[in-house]
């Protein structure tokens, strides 16, 4: 499997195959440890997982997996063999149903519902500029965007009259709900929010937001960048109207993937702007008029044209291992992770900001705080400090949010993060 990607040191290969098999095989990792150990905690498991799937240098502290997470060994094989194969054999990629049929398993939705896209920004624009809307009509959103979600809503702001409004994030799930019923008017025709927002990772109360919003005929459309591969959801269960997904954050795909679903009976009443090769499966300009057929009718309308076949291979590479180390395994390492580091963060005291709600079912795996000491560029300049000690994190400006935002993945570690809240210690002054 691994023969032929020179950049890899072949046992990584080998014992990153190893890791994939070890439920089913009990196949020994590196140094003899074998089999899942029925405690989810278990260091020595998840530190054995790191030295055998993942290429990041030592020394490294990487908790910036909101941005991008850390693409491991089998990931980067499958990539590199897909364009080896396609360049050696002259072979052109065909379209399968593979990576929407892994992507409905895990997300709770039939595949037909779910188109592959470049990214979560990508998903959006297919919502946003589908939605039929009318000068004034309201799109309620937090203030707490990723520009990639917010950009094409504020754009047809502009072009089309119609009118964003925000509410505020509570320090509960109920607060945040009763904050978002508060925003709504009878000309509110979208709520556009995400699941969890990149700025501080709190978890939304999605499912509740869109019952609210089924109560009240609104439409709802979902930023859905980073629960897939952090924690477990199911769209039909939330069911929202659309979500647009990634792969390349908590999901360990490659960069640049990502994925778009449309509830069925959404699919019709959704214009699509964009179409090509795939959106339709009949064409003739022959004919006098040239005559084309109706648009197909699933989600594939949405992605059409020469893809990058070594891409989806190995985006589903990356969703056999996390189906194979286990959502439920992961869910709970990353999230105790998570709790771990804001306990040790509220101990420091009153100069420590937290963002984040501390109630259990709002927080996922990123922690975002604020410095107050006295010096306005704290933060910020902590971000930028640790990062020349090989400590990597994610300074959130945007929105006047002004905070730290660390990501907790399975391959990182307790010790990891007593490191980071030692030097955070420090900074305190």
């Amino acid at each position: 499997m691994f023969v032929g990607y020179t950049g890899m040191k072949r046992k990584s290969f080998l014992t990153a195959a190893a890791i994939m098999a070890v439920a089913g095989s009990r196949a020994n990792i590196r140094g003899g440890f074998s089999a899942i150990p029925a405690d989810t905690d278990d260091e020595q498991y998840w530190s054995a997982l790191r030295a055998s799937l993942f290429p990041i240098e030592s020394g490294r502290i990487f908790l910036n997996n909101g941005t991008m997470g850390i693409t491991p060994y089998p990931v980067l094989s499958a990539l590199q063999n897909g364009f080896e194969n396609a360049a050696i054999k002259g072979a052109y990629p065909g379209h399968t149903d593979d990576l929407q049929k892994s992507i409905a398993e895990l997300t709770g939705c039939d595949f037909e519902e779910i188109a592959i896209t470049k990214n979560v920004s990508e998903g959006i624009n297919h919502a946003c500029w589908g939605i039929p809307m009318n000068k004034g009509d309201e799109v309620i959103m937090t203030t707490h965007e990723h520009a990639g979600g917010c950009i094409a809503w504020l754009h047809r702001a502009n072009v089309d009259g119609i009118v964003i409004k925000t509410f505020q994030l509570g320090k509960t799930a109920d607060e945040t709900l009763a904050n978002l019923e508060k925003a709504i008017t009878k000309k509110t025709r979208v709520i556009a929010v995400p699941h969890i927002p990149c700025t501080i990772g709190q978890i939304l109360p999605i499912k509740e937001i869109c019952a609210l919003a089924r109560s009240r005929n609104i439409i709802t459309a979902i930023d859905g960048a980073h629960p897939l591969g952090m924690i477990r959801f199911n769209l039909h269960d939330i069911n929202c109207d659309y979500y647009s997904g990634c792969l390349h954050k908590w999901a360990l795909g490659p960069l640049g993937m990502g994925f778009f679903y449309v509830r069925k009976d959404m699919l019709a009443k959704t214009r699509c702007t964009h179409v090509a090769a795939y959106s339709s499966n009949e064409f003739n300009m022959a004919t006098t008029p040239p005559t084309g057929g109706k648009l197909v009718d699933t989600a594939h309308r949405f992605y059409y044209g020469t893809f990058c076949g070594p891409m989806y291979e190995a985006a589903i590479e990356a969703l056999k291992l996390y189906k194979k180390i286990g959502p439920e395994r992961i869910e709970t390492r990353v999230r105790s992770l998570a709790a771990y580091l804001q306990e040790s963060l509220m101990a420091l005291g009153d100069k420590i900001i937290m963002l984040t709600p501390t109630e259990a079912k709002s927080r996922g795996a990123q922690v975002a705080f604020r410095i107050n000491n006295g010096n306005p560029k704290a933060s910020s300049e902590l971000v930028t400090g640790l990062y020349s000690k090989k400590i990597t994190l994610r300074y959130v400006g945007e929105n006047n949010v002004d905070c730290v935002r660390v990501s907790t993945h399975y391959y990182n570690s307790r010790e990891e993060i007593d490191t980071l809240v030692a030097e955070v210690k420090k900074a305190l002054g």
